[in-house]
């Protein structure tokens, strides 16, 4: 018959797990699908598998709101940077739910990826966590210590933001846990029927399949079981195992065409590559995935500073003291699973401390996800901090002091964790921190739209069309060309704007310095230009110099590769005659594979104290002579390609 306290926490366990079911299904709900490029890769993979029996996500990666950057190319095509076991698993339940429903992803992404979801994260966690509630039930001795780390477990931990995404993270966590839970109720509790063994080695060998550094926790609990029961370890446990390991390595072969996965080849050529025209993101990564900050630097924001461990959740801090209080669980029956908690979270955190070109925490989220598979050691470890000072009210108040902010970062994050942590945020805001891409430079000054003439004999190839049409509907067109060399190294150029040609003379040593139109460009006749004439050269109405903004690849009508571009913009505030301040802007994207380096422009008039838009026009590229490699090189193509 179980106790009147056993009874109760069975109650509040209950309790607890309907009320978590029903909050984060509600969250679930709220959470757009597809917010981020590593869901998205993953969804990718599981799409082609049931759509076109194909791990290649080229077609899907196509379609608006589904690109990724988390892909590799490969034979010319492009996959998942993610182990396909598991989206081979869950392309089965797409293709149940569609058969089912007639729902698809691409169509009904909303409905199809949140029911996938709560098959796939929610219902193995609740799981899960009843069967950690009945682990800490067995091993605590107080009740105050059973409620709290049931409590933290399922409220104050960074795994609850990713419940909402497709991630491995929630689902290595799931298995481990169940690994778990079985593997010490043979170690500690002595139950060592054959199913145990089976359970044990199948749901941990797949949690090792999901979170590949937890291949050190299989190896632990191999050594742990095979030393006590090595009969039932080696025909039980080992070909248990072997089913999720081979099935890993099946669908890796079936993908990849061999047995190494496509992470392994971060920093090659599969993941750095230019495809039409546009270099991988992993060319030159961004802001925070940049890795440029000292190992030291590194280990501290791991552990206490914007993605640390102990800062996010210092209930955690309880896990470290209990660890350092030996005395207390040296003689425990969790001895061993407590030991293996502290070798696994220092050889995880000391890999991933020697992986120097990846310091990037993870990326763009709310956790070191990498380190999120260890929190069931983590959560155990303090049992026996619990059994010694549970009674003690000093404790318990430091204690629900140290869960509040653990439990403010696993719900910080309003719908998804794709997001940095909220420490981060802060010291980001006081500028303690500064992880944005540097804005690149440009070669020399700008004061106009222009960015280059040529140079050499008069090259009948070198010119270029821009159109743009009005917000009255008239077409409006522009066609600069060379006109050939002058004297003194001037250059001629012909601008044909609304069918009117002009011819002005272009000094370009002196536009390579960095001065103003007024100082390298004149009439044909040598003389100086008018107001309106350096008005058209600025691109606004006063003199100013273009602001260098980012490096963009624009796709175009005129050939398959994508141009890469510099964008830079200038703004001036005029007054108009009836007293009103107007703000001309005009964001040019300067390009080196265009003649006169210059792709597009748009220009913008605005109020600038409330920024409401009075007119917007933008200028695109309709027709080019030639284009030039990214070298600078001419290389001549047509610009209407067959």
């Amino acid at each position: 018959m179980p106790t009147s306290s056993q009874s109760n926490f069975q109650l509040f366990a209950l309790i607890t797990l309907t009320t978590f079911l029903g909050v984060i299904t509600a969250r679930l709900v709220a959470t757009a699908p597809l917010k981020s490029a590593n869901d998205r890769s993953r969804w990718c993979t599981v799409y082609s598998i049931v759509e076109k029996n194909t791990y290649q996500i080229d077609e899907i990666r196509k379609q608006s709101g589904w690109d990724t950057i988390d892909l590799v190319k490969h034979d010319g095509h492009f996959y998942s940077t993610k182990p396909p076991l598991l989206p081979r698993i869950v392309a089965e339940v797409y293709r149940s739910v569609k058969a089912i429903t007639g729902l698809t992803l691409l169509k009904n992404s909303e409905a199809v990826t949140r029911i996938i979801l709560f098959f796939i994260n929610i219902l193995p966690m609740t799981i899960a966590l009843w069967m950690m509630f009945g682990l800490i039930q067995r091993h605590c001795e107080n009740a105050f210590g059973q409620y709290f780390l049931a409590a933290a477990m399922t409220w104050a931990t960074l795994l609850v933001p990713f419940l909402t995404v497709f991630n491995n993270h929630t689902v290595g966590a799931s298995f481990l846990i169940y690994s778990l839970v079985m593997g010490i109720s043979i170690l500690a509790e002595e139950k060592v029927a054959s199913w145990r063994f089976a359970v044990c080695g199948l749901t941990a060998a797949f949690a090792v399949c999901n979170e590949l550094p937890a291949a050190a926790y299989g190896l632990v609990l191999f050594f742990l079981l095979v030393r006590k029961y090595p009969r039932q370890t080696w025909s039980i446990f080992v070909p248990a195992a072997l089913v999720p390991i081979g099935l890993f390595m099946l669908t890796n072969y079936h993908a990849t065409g061999g047995w190494k996965p496509f992470y392994m080849y971060y920093g090659t050529e599969k993941y750095r590559f230019i495809h039409e025209g546009k270099p991988s993101y992993w060319m030159n990564p961004q802001g925070i995935d940049q890795a440029k900050e000292s190992p030291l630097t590194y280990f501290l924001h791991c552990t206490v500073g914007h993605h640390g461990i102990l800062s996010l959740t210092p209930v955690f801090v309880l896990t470290v003291l209990s660890w350092l209080s030996v005395g207390l669980w040296w003689k425990n029956s969790l001895r061993s699973i407590h030991i293996a908690g502290i070798m696994l979270t220092a050889i995880v955190l000391g890999f991933y401390m020697t992986k120097t070109d990846n310091y990037n925490y993870g990326g763009v989220s709310v956790a070191l996800r990498w380190m999120l598979w260890l929190i069931p050691f983590w959560i155990l470890a303090v049992l026996p901090l619990m059994n010694r000072f549970g009674m003690n009210r000093l404790f318990r108040g430091v204690c629900l002091i140290l869960l509040l902010p653990s439990l403010f970062s696993a719900w910080y994050p309003a719908d998804a964790p794709w997001t940095q942590p909220w420490i981060f945020q802060v010291m980001e805001s006081k500028g303690w921190i500064d992880y944005s891409t540097p804005r690149p430079k440009f070669a020399h000054k700008h004061y106009s739209w222009i960015g280059d003439v040529p140079t050499g004999d008069r090259d009948e190839s070198y010119w270029a069309e821009f159109s743009t049409v009005t917000t009255d509907g008239v077409t409006r067109t522009l066609r600069v060309e060379d006109g050939g060399p002058a004297e003194d190294d001037w250059r001629v150029v012909r601008v044909t704007l609304d069918g009117e040609e002009t011819e002005y003379l272009v000094h370009r040593p002196t536009m390579l310095k960095g001065l103003p139109p007024a100082e390298y460009i004149k009439t044909r006749d040598g003389e100086p230009l008018t107001e309106d004439q350096l008005k058209f050269f600025y691109g606004v109405p006063k003199r100013r110099a273009y602001a260098s903004s980012r490096i963009r690849y624009i796709d175009n009508d005129l050939r398959t590769d994508a141009i890469q571009s510099h964008i830079g913009y200038t703004y001036v505030d005029v007054e108009q005659p009836d007293g009103a301040r107007r703000r001309f802007q005009r964001d040019v994207w300067f390009s080196q594979e265009i003649p006169f380096g210059v792709f597009q422009w748009e220009d913008r008039v605005s109020d600038p104290a409330t920024r409401a838009p009075f007119s917007r026009a933008t200028w695109k590229l309709t027709s080019v002579g030639e284009f030039f490699p990214r070298d600078g090189e001419k290389e001549p193509q047509s610009s209407n390609p067959e």
